[in-house]
């Protein structure tokens, strides 16, 4: 591999010499350390917050960057500030002297899991790791820059599906007749589509050991939702216009956002961007599938989220964002509805669409410190307006500090968030969505598909009440240690809640004669292997995480159905 990479590199010198050159319409995952080491240095320098809309490029990041005054960093903040300053100024592996510039990679992953209790937790859902955290065993990454105006980024990989036919599932049609919200339904105005089946216990997830290494001997164990990252993006200095398939979130929220959150494997987009030291204006529109069934059948209507925000950096220490935004719904595709500076809300026919907006703010009101908050407005009832929907609104506020500690920056963060029953649920348009996992039929007769249903939004969805603390302290290049705390309240709604239960709900979180609790705490450290080899990196992670459950019954004050897991994730990564 070492002698293949050299013979690359001596031949692209050869026919073209090696320019150095940022790839600047890169855009960054989600999951690089850069928002996590911009978000502490921000706060180490009291500027208050970096942009909590968010993937960013390579050049709106430099320009986020540009705003902390390096002469007055020392110690570990300047480390920071160096590293990330070295990151966003490097360029794709190969690169030509007519600004041409591709990169590939590869990433070897192995983990283990393992939990206590697989009575009790036997779905995906109840692993705090679960499948959008899983890593593959093998990914392979492409990407390619032109000049300073394209970026194209694409992965395969080969992964464990999600689903698969030995997992107990049933028929929707059977266990939900009225539908799930007004994704999968029986009732016009859009045709019925009272078809697929979900998971009720999982063959992979209820193992007490199991591991993402397996030889998938079996063309169902193999996830055929691949890419699950693959991206178009043209821009300037000052914008960028991206397709993508990747995940996308807006808010500053430890425990999740309510708009647009990271919280699934991926989201399918068209984006517009424009950024300036004191605004940024983003223009989201999300595409969701709308056809539950089995097999491979046409869609037969729509969905769109339409989203817009606009983000002023007000002064340094102080952020406010303001988003409006409408589920659009339909069996024909208009594009008078695609107007970005349109106000959403007026467009008010509900059997087409739903709005929902939300305001965040962040005030860094000395160093180190960060209030913040998020509220969420789904419907609420205006003055002479018709009682028949209810109200349906939700908030989060918390306090985060950083401080450098000897050779890291310690972390913490105490967020309280609550949500109201009808949240994202209303009965012809709504904010939930599902994904289909293909699982080849086998054996013959079992479905083609089962679906995963999720919240857009928030994770944790509607008729919640949650209160986290975490805290982290991060080395630079060496290594990071997280704790979290996490307890929630849960009342009757959730997404198989039928439509007229939820609309019916007007009394206050927790809603329901009994409230399911839960209670989380999460340890996780993970190790960067010191490079032998100066192309390959090499890190080692575990993750513990004990969940206790019990429900209260509201009339007798007593709980019941007490029950408790504990979930061991040992991991080894190779990036080449």
């Amino acid at each position: 591999m070492r002698k293949s990479i050299s013979l690359i590199c001596i031949f692209c010198m050869v026919l073209a010499g090696l320019s150095a050159s940022v790839a600047a319409q890169e855009s960054i995952s989600l999951a690089s350390p850069i928002y996590e080491d911009m978000d502490a240095l921000y706060l180490i320098s009291g500027m208050g917050t970096p942009s909590n809309a968010r993937p960013w490029t390579k050049n709106e990041a430099n320009l986020i960057l540009s705003r902390v005054n390096r002469h007055t960093l020392t110690g570990v903040a300047a480390t920071v500030y160096d590293n990330l300053l070295k990151t966003l100024g490097e360029g794709l592996a190969f690169q030509f002297k007519d600004g041409f510039q591709f990169g590939v990679g590869m990433d070897l992953n192995t983990e283990g899991y393992y939990h206590t209790n697989s009575d009790d937790f036997f779905l995906e859902d109840d692993w705090i790791r679960g499948f959008e955290d899983r890593k593959p065993p093998l990914r392979l990454r492409f990407d390619f820059s032109l000049k300073d105006y394209l970026f194209l980024y694409s992965d395969l990989q080969y992964g464990l599906n999600r689903f698969n036919y030995l997992d107990t599932y049933v028929s929707i049609a059977t266990q939900y007749p009225n539908g799930i919200g007004s994704i999968i339904h029986n009732a016009a105005p859009f045709p019925a589509n009272l078809g697929g089946y979900f998971v009720t216990h999982s063959a992979n997830y209820s193992k007490t050991f199991h591991t993402n290494s397996m030889p998938f001997n079996k063309s169902y164990d193999i996830d055929f939702q691949t890419p699950k990252r693959a991206l178009a993006t043209v821009g300037g200095d000052s914008w960028n216009l991206t397709l993508a398939r990747d995940k996308v979130s807006w808010g500053n929220g430890h425990s999740g956002n309510f708009i647009i959150d990271d919280h699934v494997d991926y989201q399918e987009f068209a984006r517009v961007v424009a950024f300036s030291d004191y605004f940024k204006y983003d223009w989201l529109n999300v595409f969701f599938e709308t056809n539950p069934t089995t097999n491979e059948e046409l869609d037969n209507f729509f969905r769109v989220l339409m989203a817009h925000r606009l983000e002023f950096r007000i002064m340094d220490k102080l952020t406010f964002a303001l988003s409006e935004n409408v589920m659009f719904q339909n069996d024909m595709f208009d594009l008078r509805y695609l107007n970005p500076a349109f106000i959403y809300h007026n467009l008010n026919n509900r059997s087409m669409f739903n709005a929902i907006a939300h305001v965040e703010l962040d005030y860094s009101f000395t160093k180190g410190f960060n209030a913040y908050a998020q509220y969420v407005l789904d419907q609420a009832q205006a003055p002479n307006e018709s009682a028949a929907q209810a109200d349906a609104t939700g908030y989060l506020a918390g306090l985060e500090y950083a401080m450098p500690a000897g050779p890291g920056i310690l972390t913490t963060s105490l967020e309280y968030a609550q949500t109201s029953p009808a949240l994202y649920r209303r009965d012809i348009v709504d904010f939930l969505m599902f994904r289909k996992y293909f699982t080849h039929g086998a054996p013959p007769g079992g479905p083609g598909y089962l679906l995963a249903i999720d919240y857009i939004g928030y994770k944790y969805g509607g008729d919640m009440q949650v209160l986290q603390w975490d805290a982290a302290y991060r080395i630079p290049e060496v290594a990071e240690f997280k704790l979290a705390l996490i307890g929630m309240r849960h009342g009757e709604v959730d997404y198989f809640t039928p439509n007229d239960v939820v609309n019916a709900t007007r009394v206050p979180t927790p809603s329901g004669d009994e409230v399911d609790e839960t209670l989380v705490v999460s340890l996780s450290g993970e190790y960067k292997i010191p490079k032998i080899i100066r192309w390959m990196e090499a890190n080692l992670y575990a993750q513990m995480d004990w969940i206790g459950r019990r429900t209260l019954v509201k009339a007798t004050g007593i709980y019941k159905d007490k029950t408790s897991d504990l979930q061991l994730t040992m991991g080894l990564s190779i990036s080449l």
